[in-house]
């Protein structure tokens, strides 16, 4: 607690030149530091809307005042490539912080007004992101036992706010957001819960008691004030991939299928109850775009990527979104099984332009990931490293999706992780497409030594996905 006062105090005098800065223009302001900064500009958002670019000086710091008439008190995103996090302010506030690049998450500090709110939120965020490790250890016992375990999180969390706002004295709509956050974290881990009953243990799904999802009667789909917000957005994700196989297996007389989430199938049912139960447009959008792209993604031929898309074009989509996954349906059939991709364009880390074929000396397991997604490619190489080491067999090539403009920033992420450079590569010349490679995050391809797809659309974290490796080697 004594290190903490002190650190306070010393981003209190460190950033005050910012404050004495802030002209009389504007009551609400946000400044603060970049340490180890990646790019001379960090970006400002609200509820999935660019509101503005803020630049940064020589040293890191910024300072921007908000236009009292368009302000809206509440959640805040800022973006600084390739991460970015949530702040709450309200009107008259001025908030400061500072973050180092290294450490993202874990180094975020704020000072200022609602210096307290938002330090409670990132502990909150941190909390969260430990989230796996509750359900890793206890999804396999009864749903009356997980309850329990829940129930306790989130009595645990409401204390310690309750704790806060004795000695701070919090603004009711600050109270009633972090109550909020603290509900749909208690929501989201029972939705996954389900999942993986659902996943693994599908033969157990109804001995899920309706008193468990309980909850559900509470949900708001519409929550203008969190629409943006991580803890919100995953909950729902989870909400939906449930109800998605709860829709098939009303529907369907073999069930066997209804339980991959990842098929086309599953991926068009939670299309259409997004559809039907989001009203906010920017949260609608984001959910629909995002299981549209997933369905392209998986599909296995023409028919199921045109069927996608007709779909899609019945919901009333945004045409330039719309034109955006047309696009990327064109570029997935380049990528079924049994295509050549021997001639795929890309950068090695010695910054030389190669092709896929010359570097293919034994069967290969590609993986695309983005240095925009920071919390996903650390997990996905922490994945690709234990199967390196089991199967030696392979190559496991790490190829990044990202513009060929982020060259220095993807080498610095590759230093930032220390991941192994011999086994990482870059697209290239992409011309105009290159925006649409985005989308194909996470896709894992097995590619033979001619170049040819053998087998696509896997998922390393699939209990199956060892088997396939053997299967090829057998």
């Amino acid at each position: 607690m004594r290190y903490l006062l002190y650190l306070s105090l010393i981003l209190t005098l460190f950033f005050s030149s910012c404050k004495q800065d802030k002209t009389k223009s504007s009551s609400t302001f946000v400044g603060g530091e970049i340490v180890n900064s990646n790019e001379d500009f960090i970006t400002l958002e609200k509820d999935g809307e660019f509101i503005d670019s803020i630049p940064l000086d020589e040293n890191g710091k910024f300072s921007y005042e908000f236009d009292d008439e368009k302000f809206k008190s509440g959640l805040y995103t800022f973006r600084h490539a390739p991460e970015g996090q949530v702040f709450y302010i309200e009107k008259n506030d001025s908030l400061l912080l500072r973050v180092n690049t290294k450490e993202f998450d874990e180094s975020i500090m704020y000072t200022g007004n609602k210096a307290k709110e938002n330090n409670f939120l990132m502990e909150m965020y941190l909390l969260n992101e430990k989230d796996n490790d509750v359900i890793l250890s206890y999804y396999k016992v009864s749903p009356e036992k997980f309850a329990q375990k829940t129930d306790s999180i989130k009595k645990s969390r409401k204390k310690d706010l309750l704790k806060l706002q004795e000695n701070n004295n919090f603004s009711k709509p600050f109270l009633l957001l972090a109550n909020e956050t603290i509900d749909y974290e208690y929501y989201d881990l029972r939705e996954r819960y389900a999942y993986l009953i659902n996943k693994y243990f599908n033969e157990f799904r109804n001995k899920i008691p309706k008193e468990f999802f309980s909850y559900r009667k509470e949900v708001n789909f519409n929550n203008k004030e969190l629409q943006s917000y991580y803890v919100y957005q995953r909950f729902l994700d989870n909400y939906l991939k449930n109800k998605a196989i709860d829709r098939c297996v009303s529907k369907q007389k073999n069930t066997s299928n209804c339980f991959n989430t990842e098929s086309v199938q599953n991926l068009k049912n939670r299309l259409i109850i997004a559809d039907s139960i989001f009203k906010i447009k920017n949260l609608r959008n984001k959910f629909i775009g995002s299981f549209a792209r997933k369905q392209i993604n998986n599909s296995r031929n023409d028919q199921q990527i045109d069927s996608s898309l007709q779909l899609l074009k019945s919901f009333n989509f945004p045409d330039k979104k719309f034109e955006e996954l047309k696009k990327l349906g064109e570029i997935q059939k380049n990528y079924f099984e049994g295509n050549d991709v021997s001639k795929a364009r890309l950068i090695s880390t010695e910054h030389e332009n190669i092709l896929l074929k010359d570097i293919l000396n034994k069967p290969t397991i590609t993986f695309t990931w983005s240095i925009y997604a920071s919390s996903n490619h650390t997990r996905q190489h922490d994945r690709i490293n234990e199967l390196r080491n089991r199967y030696p067999e392979f190559n496991f090539l790490g190829v990044n999706i990202d513009s060929e403009e982020s060259y220095n920033l993807w080498i610095k992420s590759l230093d930032n992780f220390d991941y192994d450079k011999d086994f990482e590569v870059k697209i290239r010349a992409r011309g105009q497409d290159i925006d649409v490679y985005k989308n194909f995050i996470n896709k894992i391809l097995l590619i033979n030594r001619k170049g040819i797809i053998t087998k696509a659309n896997l998922n390393i974290y699939d209990p199956n996905f060892e088997v396939y490796l053997l299967e090829y080697l057998n």
